[in-house]
């Protein structure tokens, strides 16, 4: 083990960008499992949204970092297994109502018994993602707005990644698939990690691989 204290480097990433087959048939199986984003689809349905449920309106992709040493708990969280291998998913389906464009979304990042997930309802009004509206649940199931996963991602992209990246976050239109896959196209893997970064929310065990967006 490295001494405490010693920063953790990542050694290895790969990235998977999941073809529209794979990537519908994932969004799917989440719908049926998860309680929180059948919840979230179901009010985009009530607010008069309709899902766009076709391979090419749905989006997915995959990072996995592999660290230079297993990482293990700082002090306050028990004694867990230490982990080395971090893996986050991103998976969501496009959602349209008139000129307004809204997704829901499940991210998760996972490393050996730690796993965060979040669901999350996003809208475009009039198809402006720089007035993206974002909802999720709080912890008595209600459907909140709130300004944490949307403000942490643009926030990392912006910081961190090169000016064509930060242009596409304005420039990209269309569904939230085509936008998505718009900015991936000028961030590449940046978007990646700010979408760990994003999620992971600056937790001890996975912000090794994934940075902390508030910092």
């Amino acid at each position: 083990m490295p001494p405490l204290g010693r920063p953790t480097v990542v050694t290895h990433q790969s990235r998977e960008i999941l073809d529209h087959a794979a990537a519908h048939n994932l969004f799917k199986k989440h719908l049926n499992e998860k309680p929180h984003l059948k919840k979230l689809h179901d009010e985009a349905t009530n607010r008069g949204y309709t899902a766009l449920d076709k391979p090419e309106e749905t989006f997915a992709f995959r990072l996995t970092a592999r660290g230079s040493a297993p990482i293990k708990p700082i002090r306050g969280h028990g004694d867990p297994p230490a982990v080395q291998e971090l893996q986050v998913e991103f998976v969501g389906q496009s959602l349209t109502k008139g000129k307004d464009q809204g997704a829901v979304a499940t991210c998760t990042v996972r490393a050996g018994d730690n796993e965060e997930t979040y669901e999350m309802f996003l809208e475009a009004p009039d198809g402006n993602f720089q007035k993206t509206r974002e909802q999720t649940l709080d912890d008595n199931g209600n459907v909140v707005p709130t300004h944490s996963w949307w403000t942490a991602w643009t926030g990392c992209l912006s910081h961190n990644c090169a000016s064509t990246c930060l242009n596409s976050l304005w420039a990209c239109t269309g569904t939230w698939a085509a936008y998505l896959w718009c900015v991936v196209a000028a961030c590449g893997g940046c978007v990646l990690r700010c979408t760990g970064c994003a999620t992971c929310n600056c937790s001890w065990w996975c912000r090794w691989a994934t940075g902390c967006c508030s910092q």
